[in-house]
Order: structure tokens, then C-alpha cells, then sequence
């Protein structure tokens, strides 16, 4: 699909659920929206293994992860 066609968006938000579905967890921890993802954890530690862990998962279907836009932040109640 070329970049700027009709279809791309649409196409992309569809296997980009599929992906995910496989990947989820019990509880709602990730938000996709577009192509971002907001991800939660208890700690940071389990927040990188989880983000590596999706990179692996999200690469192996022939897709590429920036990891140079992750951001995390520290948010305690």
C-alpha cells in the first residue's frame, strides 16, 4: 500500500488490532491509538520487558518498532 493512499489508515488500524489482540493481557494495560501505544506497569523494569516484548512480536510480523520515541513516565497515586 502506497503512503497517502485511502486504504493505509484503514489498513494499518486493522492488522494493528489483530497484532495486539494477540499480545494483550487480562487487564486493559495498553491504549493503541493510531500508531502510538500507551502502555502501564507496576514498575519500569516491567514496562521495558514488556515494551521488548512487543518490539519482538510487532518485528516478527515483518513490521519495524522506533524504539528511539519511547517515553516513559513515572506516575504514582
Amino acid at each position: 500500500m502506497h503512503q497517502g493512499s485511502a486504504l493505509s489508515p484503514l489498513l494499518f488500524v486493522i492488522v494493528m488490532e489483530a497484532i495486539s489482540r494477540e499480545f494483550r493481557v487480562a487487564l486493559p494495560w495498553e491504549v493503541l491509538y493510531a500508531d502510538d501505544l500507551a502502555m502501564t506497569a507496576e514498575t519500569e523494569e516491567e514496562l521495558i520487558k514488556r515494551l521488548n516484548e512487543r518490539k519482538d512480536n510487532v518485528e516478527s510480523k515483518g513490521m519495524r518498532v522506533n524504539m528511539n520515541k519511547n517515553k516513559v513516565k513515572n506516575v504514582k497515586g
